[in-house]
């Protein structure tokens, strides 16, 4: 497998609504944002690993781990400001097209990917970059989407009757989402359209217990005891 000069960033402002300063809370005594510097770094497929940030904690944290920050402008800061808009924008300043062949980005959200997905994932995107140069981290449904309603005031709709004619799981089609854990396309691919979506994308498929998405305070209370099982796990196999 040949290896792309690949710039992975990481995208981790200060603000958040729903959970305040949720990107250096500690999980289980480590900021969040810590389990993604180290799967990135890691996983040493990265020419570069970077965190784009406006806020000094952050970027203090991330130096500590010996990563790279870029201090993304004030306009890049605000609560509508999307992942790809802030890559975009530091391809653009930084002039890092000219650079990279391809770009990545790993979500601090999801704190139970591994460096061992990372590698596995940008392996696959290497392989085939050529034919499709996107890829997605994925998880698939915890229950078909083929089965959902519309709902309209106290009423709910099906979307599809014939969906309904067989329930047994075994007869529905799996569906995926993204799961935040790692995404890949080539600077090609992604200067074209600034995304990492297409129509065709490779996939990583990962379970659910290491695709957890952290954007509520229900969320992170839940990875908080699950981040102490795993402890705990790792201290009896170890003994």
């Amino acid at each position: 497998m040949k290896s792309l000069n690949t710039i992975c960033i990481i995208p981790a402002r200060g603000g958040s609504k729903r959970i305040p300063r949720k990107n250096i809370l500690p999980l289980n005594g480590k900021p969040l944002l810590t389990y993604t510097l180290q799967a990135a770094k890691e996983a040493q497929v990265f020419s570069k690993v970077l965190v784009s940030t406006e806020d000094g904690e952050i970027a203090a944290l991330a130096k500590n781990e010996g990563i790279e920050v870029d201090n993304r402008p004030e306009i890049m800061s605000g609560d509508k400001v999307t992942k790809v808009q802030v890559i975009a924008e530091f391809l653009e300043r930084t002039k890092a097209y000219e650079t990279f062949d391809a770009v990545a980005c790993l979500l601090p959200t999801c704190p139970f990917r591994t460096a061992q997905d990372v590698k596995n994932a940008y392996q696959l995107f290497c392989e085939h970059h050529k034919e499709i140069p996107y890829l997605v981290g994925v998880v698939e449904y915890d229950f078909p989407i083929q089965l959902a309603l519309t709902l309209k005031d106290h009423t709910a709709s099906m979307e599809n009757e014939e969906n309904y004619l067989t329930t047994r799981s075994q007869n529905i089609t799996k569906r995926y989402h993204p799961n935040g854990a790692i995404y890949l396309a080539t600077m090609t691919a992604f200067s074209a359209k600034n995304t990492f979506f297409n129509p065709d994308m490779l996939a990583y498929v990962m379970p659910p217990e290491r695709s957890f998405d952290i954007d509520y305070p229900y969320q992170f209370q839940i990875a908080e005891h699950y981040q102490k099982w795993l402890t705990a796990q790792d201290d009896t196999h170890g003994t």
